[in-house]
């Protein structure tokens, strides 16, 4: 069973407070898939969640490195992003299967260019332009018991802060 919640976001801080509303609910493990277009606020939104965590150094993007790790006072987190991976090989010859160790949260920008190799997501979350680029619009999906956990509580939360 899916679960699946759509919202628009107005700017950029409803993406950071977004990103930081599911850090808060988020369990130790969880594997968090981000998907949209070049510059529609993936990593805004790791940014947010990245900060809600305790992380209070500059976030960078992994578009190159294709991993950024945050070792943080209560949680591991690793930020991936596969939009310049040519093959999954790739992951394989970089130890990409030691990340998902059960206590690594994973943040997971462009999934599908390792699909055939990374674990089932817990969530998902797809961020479009909406309205002439000037909001979001976010679809946030559930796939596992923890994710919909996550999603029911990210849920409740949101509405409190909305």
């Amino acid at each position: 069973m899916m679960k699946k919640y759509v919202l628009v976001l107005s700017d950029e801080l409803k993406t950071l407070s977004l990103g930081a509303t599911l850090a808060s609910v988020c369990v130790q493990g969880c594997v968090i898939y981000l998907n949209g277009y070049v510059g529609s606020g993936k990593s805004v939104f790791c940014k947010g969640f990245l900060h809600a965590l305790g992380h209070n150094g500059h976030i960078h993007s992994p578009t190159y490195t294709l991993i950024e790790s945050y070792i943080l006072k209560h949680w591991r987190v690793c930020h991936f992003d596969f939009y310049r991976l040519i093959s999954s090989e790739e992951l394989e010859n970089m130890g990409i299967r030691d990340y998902f160790d059960g206590r690594t949260i994973c943040l997971i920008e462009w999934p599908k260019q390792g699909m055939g190799i990374l674990p089932k997501e817990d969530i998902s979350v797809t961020i479009n332009y909406h309205d002439h680029k000037e909001s979001r619009q976010v679809i946030i999906k559930s796939f596992s018991n923890l994710g919909h956990k996550m999603l029911d509580a990210l849920l409740v939360r949101w509405k409190l802060d909305a």
